[in-house]
């Protein structure tokens, strides 16, 4: 199709939306893109190697092995821009001691016009806020932090494709925004996305490709087009179920007759009545996410209550002097650049992580229920299943024998199928 055309990928979590990137299935089919076609992928959750810092990563470094390559490499000629980027910055701060790399450096940049990548690397990574992180490595950073490095990473190569997998997790406000207005602004840029994000694909995207059952469906158009399409595709759907069950009846009698009176019918008919019994089948309604508890926890009037509650980190204050409660039924929300401590403060909040001055009060019937942003991780090879049943015994004292039932009864609410309770 023609390029600048911005797709966005609709359909149920664990539908495989994100394994149509994922290099470890096996697809059969055949994958083509032109010969200089530049296609850069951001993933869900980047990789965070403790030994690569923000300003390789910029430049395509995204494990230590690449980075130690890089490295090596500063005795011998560049081979790409990226390269000579690389190998410029490291000897800018020996120039003095060391000008004969210093000059094999600059000659590199001019040779692969290395300068173009500079810059370009320096202007993403001051737009998306990641140009003081530069030295930093990419696994002290915070989840909005690495996602924006990554997403910088892709953009300094220009790419003519580029995708990405839940671009706006973990991003604050503005990155969204900025992020937003960019790939609308990039019109020759072809652009396909995984996501949730319903005011994402609403401002970005002029079409919409939904995987359902197995299926992929197409709708031109935004988000609002997507559903309006959607309903019209299901009320088709529906009226064909209605005319095959009516055509079904007919068949069936055929069927039902005596042996020796359908020997000699077309073998075809009753291939196709099988396939008209398929077409009867009624399509599965996506069933509702039920949050809802089964009985009410009794709780007092205290809650949870901070008074005059310091933080630092390095010189950098989080929280000065801070108070504030709790109550009972409060919906709150926290908003703030990537970075400032957001996350820090639930883990102050649930204890987990110590203050350097103040007070923190909860209610003794108080129970805690968080959901990281990095998701969990579990031991290797444990099973889903064993996983909730471990999670239900901490959290109310439930005995073994009592445990893989109500482990079973969450999942079904959580809406994981049977068949994957014993992943791992």
């Amino acid at each position: 199709d023609g390029g600048g055309r911005g797709g966005g990928g609709g359909g149920g979590g664990g539908g495989g939306k994100s394994r149509t990137a994922d290099e470890g299935v096996v697809w059969t089919g055949k994958v083509e893109s032109g010969r200089d076609v530049r296609v850069a992928f951001v993933e869900q959750e980047p990789p965070t190697p403790s030994d690569v810092t923000v300003a390789d990563a910029l430049l395509g470094v995204l494990s230590s092995s690449s980075s130690s390559s890089s490295s090596s490499s500063m005795s011998g000629p560049a081979s790409s821009a990226f390269d000579a980027v690389r190998r410029y910055r490291r000897a800018v701060p020996v120039a003095e001691s060391d000008p004969d790399g210093f000059a094999s450096a600059s000659s590199d940049m001019d040779r692969f016009d290395g300068w173009a990548v500079l810059t370009k690397a320096d202007e993403v990574a001051t737009r998306l806020r990641v140009k003081h992180l530069e030295d930093a490595p990419l696994s002290t950073l915070s989840g909005g932090e690495r996602k924006r490095v990554a997403l910088a990473a892709a953009l300094v190569i220009e790419p003519d494709v580029l995708l990405l997998d839940e671009p706006t997790n973990h991003l604050d406000l503005s990155a969204i925004r900025w992020l937003s207005d960019l790939l609308r602004d990039r019109k020759k840029m072809t652009l396909l996305t995984v996501t949730h994000d319903r005011a994402f694909l609403e401002e970005v995207c002029d079409r919409i490709l939904e995987l359902d059952r197995g299926g992929l469906y197409q709708y031109d158009g935004n988000y609002g087009s997507y559903l309006e399409g959607k309903e019209r595709r299901l009320a088709l759907e529906d009226a064909g179920t209605q005319s095959a069950r009516a055509k079904y009846r007919v068949e069936l009698d055929w069927m039902r007759r005596q042996p020796q009176a359908r020997e000699s019918k077309s073998k075809a008919r009753i291939d196709a009545f099988y396939k008209l019994e398929k077409a009867t089948k009624p399509r599965a309604v996506d069933s509702a996410l039920d949050l809802g508890a089964d009985g009410q926890r009794r709780m007092g009037k205290n809650v949870l209550k901070l008074k005059n509650v310091s933080l630092s980190f390095g010189g950098r204050k989080m929280l000065d002097d801070f108070s504030y409660d709790f109550n009972r039924g409060d919906k709150i929300g926290i908003v703030g650049a990537n970075g400032v401590g957001k996350s820090t403060f639930i883990k102050v909040l649930t204890g987990a992580q110590p203050v350097d001055d103040g007070t923190i009060e909860t209610g003794e019937t108080v129970v805690f229920g968080v959901y990281d942003q990095m998701g969990i991780e579990l031991e290797e090879g444990q099973r889903v299943m064993d996983y909730v049943k471990e999670k239900v015994e901490a959290r109310d004292g439930s005995s073994m024998a009592e445990a893989p039932q109500e482990a079973m009864k969450l999942l079904k609410q959580f809406q994981f199928e049977r068949n994957r309770w014993n992943e791992r």
